[in-house]
């Protein structure tokens, strides 16, 4: 639409420029707001991260705890399980020992100058007897 002295089109000139200023001032305020989301997603991320990170610091201290409450046990039932055995075998010699002991004093004591003499009882003959005598074949 051409005007006279171009008042209509300067008129459609400067409404051009409004616009393209409005639209820089959007564009750039979108781009405002799309780094400080950018930033705030980094922050809490970064968050999340140190968070993660320190669970994970205080998990391996725990760990390392666990691992050197193990490593005592395990020495303190090794030394245990020598001390058990050492008791088990000191065991079993003092019982050979004394039962050795015991069996030698009870044995009796045999003269090798005098000849052994096998005899019976008296209460054995008479048992005898009295069977043969009851029970007359």
């Amino acid at each position: 639409m051409k005007t006279v002295n171009g008042k209509l089109i300067n008129q459609e000139f400067n409404q051009l420029e409004e616009l393209t200023q409005k639209t820089e001032k959007i564009i750039g305020r979108c781009e405002s707001l799309e780094s400080q989301v950018t930033v705030l997603s980094k922050q809490d991320y970064t968050q999340y991260l140190q968070k993660v990170t320190q669970e994970v610091i205080s998990a391996k201290s725990y760990v390392q705890k666990l691992d050197k409450r193990i490593g005592f046990l395990e020495e303190m039932t090794s030394k245990q399980a020598k001390q058990l055995l050492f008791l088990k075998i000191s065991s079993v010699i003092g019982l050979v020992g004394l039962s050795f002991l015991f069996s030698m004093k009870n044995l009796p004591e045999y003269d090798n100058n005098q000849p052994q003499q096998h005899t019976e009882s008296t209460e054995l003959k008479f048992a005898s007897i009295q069977q043969h005598d009851i029970f007359p074949a």
